[in-house]
């Protein structure tokens, strides 16, 4: 009992999400669009019915004819409406992939940088929309209550127009077995015949559903080495370079052999021995239920309980309910087998934010002399044991310029993504003018940062746009901000300027920026932000040598009073900042100016060394 209404409550709350991915009356319309065509169709059976009667029985012109006559205006006026269903509908369905991409975008969007970054959050969210795509989980929910409530309705139906058949008996006492098919037992017996073949259909189908929910699982592992072939070896701008040069043809071509090819005959069989077992019993059973139809109905004419035109009218309406009922049985069975897939839906929408906030905003600390500190920080990425930080003790003084050095994987950007509240640390506090920031309400906090990280995103949106993070924007300040970045003119050749859309894979007339241009905007859009604290995560990963010096060059003039953050490995930046701490293993290891960690030859000496033939002069 407690799992049955655990499995109620679960697809009671999946009805409330399906407003929100296929919008709040996809279900009514979905519905109607269902039940019209069952009413027209009924309408037919039950006036052929009195038209037949009429004609054996030698009723008036009139009668007939008003009967005709009826049933075409009811299923002429059920067309008319069944028209305007379908527009609603046909207009639903065509805007519900991107209502339903929207609210899976928000809920994304949503999330903590922690989850959205972690592999098994991303593996949920190629499943959820694997699940949405393909009509499964809280999609398919949708789909099969409007299936249901429609077989529910056309059963009623039936059982109320075919109520009569049972109940009616032959005008004049009848003997042998014909005396048997008037009585209740007789009845009786049919509808349990009926009952215990819908029972195999629920069963047959609810095992061909487990099958193919196994095929499925098969399919998704498969897809997912597809679609890794599809975007980065089989097109153009994926590695096709390296696999004309290596000659990687024969490799690649026994790996889809081996894990595309063969996995999916694999799944196919599944899904065929599931369709040639179990699969064929619905059909059996309809069978059986239509026999049984024929027997009932004709035995019943037989011994004068009713006429031709009720033959037609309760066949026609029996095989309509059949054939509900072998719907709803099957939809049953989909519903229990839906339900591992519901879980998963499920567990993409549970997730909520971890990251604590607070109540705190900037008016509680003044950002102009804000001092951040890291108190024995310790720190490891979820899903993993390994630290990427150990008891790092640092404290990043106001209006200084400091830059951050290391190895690769020596922490630095670890350490950035704790101070910008991106992870929150595993052990031990960082405060800001000895406030924890888990005490600042979270985007009160981000407002603190203006960062340009190394792997930065700019969006097809117009330049402008990019720089001010925002529909509507101060275009001299944009200005102003490019031109501090060294992309001003470039953008100034553009077209349409500030209007001219980035990327030419959406806009016939948009451009693309190449990687030095694009981080120059990046870093335009930190400085647009005028936040107190910038942070330069490999400003000039992507940038020529001439660049690189321009960007130095203009270093304090981007920072201007406020507190800087240079991260990079390369150790000329270091010159330009008053303070240089060294990182290593996850901690810092050295802390001090150019000057004195040279003199102290250890790592940043180590480092200055390695690349010093590059910049000496």
């Amino acid at each position: 009992m407690k799992t049955f209404l655990a499995d109620l409550k679960m697809h009671l709350r999946a009805l409330r999400l399906s407003r929100e991915l296929f919008g709040e009356h996809f279900i009514l319309i979905r519905t109607l669009s269902f039940i019209l065509p069952i009413t027209a169709n009924y309408i037919t059976v039950y006036f052929s019915g009195r038209v037949i009667t009429a004609l054996t029985e030698g009723r008036s012109f009139r009668e007939t004819f008003s009967y005709a006559l009826l049933s075409a205006v009811l299923v002429f006026i059920v067309f008319l409406f069944r028209r305007f269903v379908h527009r609603a509908n046909m207009d639903l369905s065509w805007t519900s992939f991107v209502r339903r991409e929207t609210a899976l975008t928000r809920r994304a969007l949503a999330l903590d940088y922690a989850q959205a970054e972690s592999p098994r959050v991303s593996a949920m969210l190629g499943r959820i929309e694997h699940n949405s795509q393909s009509m499964k989980g809280i999609a398919f929910v949708m789909q099969l209550v409007s299936g249901l409530l429609k077989n529910v309705y056309s059963i009623v139906v039936a059982v109320v127009m075919a109520s009569g058949m049972v109940t009616s008996r032959a005008a004049s006492p009848q003997e042998g077995v014909m005396r048997l098919v008037n009585s209740p037992a007789f009845a009786a017996l049919f509808v349990l015949f009926l009952l215990g073949l819908t029972a195999l259909s629920v069963w047959s189908n609810n095992a061909k559903a487990k099958a193919n929910f196994k095929g499925h699982e098969m399919f998704g592992k498969l897809n997912a080495v597809r679609r890794y072939y599809e975007s980065r070896v089989l097109n153009e701008s994926g590695c096709v370079e390296d696999i004309r040069i290596f000659r990687e043809k024969p490799l690649i071509m026994e790996e889809i052999v081996n894990n595309i090819f063969r996995a999916a005959i694999n799944a196919i069989r599944v899904f065929f021995r599931a369709e040639v077992t179990v699969g064929v019993i619905p059909s059996l059973v309809v069978a059986l239920t239509g026999g049984a139809v024929y027997v009932f109905v004709g035995l019943k004419a037989l011994s004068g309980a009713f006429g031709a035109g009720k033959v037609v009218e309760y066949y026609g309406v029996l095989t309509a309910m059949i054939s509900a009922f072998s719907e709803l049985a099957m939809e049953i069975g989909l519903l229990r087998s839906n339900k591992q897939y519901l879980v998963e839906d499920m567990e993409f929408f549970d997730l909520h934010s971890q990251m604590q906030s607070g109540v705190r905003t900037l008016a509680d600390v003044d950002p102009d002399t804000a001092e951040f500190t890291f108190h024995d920080v310790s720190f490891r990425y979820p899903e993993t044991d390994v630290y990427a930080l150990r008891h790092l003790n640092l404290t990043i003084r106001r209006g200084e310029k400091l830059a951050v050095v290391g190895r690769n994987g020596s922490g630095k950007s670890t350490m950035i993504k704790l101070l910008c509240r991106l992870y929150d640390p595993t052990e031990g506090t960082i405060t800001v003018n000895g406030v924890d920031i888990r005490e600042f309400d979270y985007s009160e906090y981000l407002r603190l940062f203006g960062v340009v990280f190394q792997d930065f995103t700019l969006m097809a949106f117009s330049v402008g746009e990019n720089v001010a993070a925002s529909e509507t924007y101060d275009e001299e300040k944009v200005w102003q901000c490019l031109d501090m970045a060294g992309v001003g003119d470039r953008v100034r050749r553009m077209p349409k300027g500030l209007a001219q859309c980035i990327t030419a894979l959406y806009e016939e007339d948009g451009e693309d920026l190449s990687g030095g241009e694009a981080q120059k905007v990046a870093i335009a859009r930190a400085l647009y932000k005028d936040a107190p604290f910038v942070i330069l995560d490999e400003p000039t990963a992507a940038l020529d040598p001439k660049s690189e010096a321009e960007i130095y060059a203009r270093f304090d003039e981007i920072s201007g009073g406020r507190t800087a953050v240079y991260v990079s490995h390369r150790m000329s930046s270091c010159r330009f900042c008053e303070r240089i701490v060294v990182f290593a293993d996850g901690a810092v290891v050295e802390d001090g100016t150019h000057e004195t960690l040279l003199a102290q030859q250890g790592e940043y000496a180590a480092l200055w060394y390695a690349q010093a033939q590059h910049y000496v002069n």
